[in-house]
């Protein structure tokens, strides 16, 4: 699986999620999340086509 950091509705960074489980992959993600929340507004959980989670639920449209 692959986390996406968002920026300004972008991808800012990916970091690849090694952990079995959609909610381990998530606990994993939230703490890659924690050490870099000052760059990033957002996260996205992806395995392949399939979003597994979305951090915050609604990311901020950009137009």
């Amino acid at each position: 699986m692959r986390c996406y950091f968002m920026r300004n509705g972008h991808i800012g960074a990916v970091e690849l999620v090694t952990d079995a489980s959609d909610s381990a992959a998530i606990t994993q993600a939230e703490v890659l999340f924690a050490k870099r929340q000052d760059k990033f507004e957002g996260f996205e959980i992806w395995d392949r086509t399939r979003l597994v989670h979305r951090h915050p639920v609604a990311l901020p449209k950009y137009g």
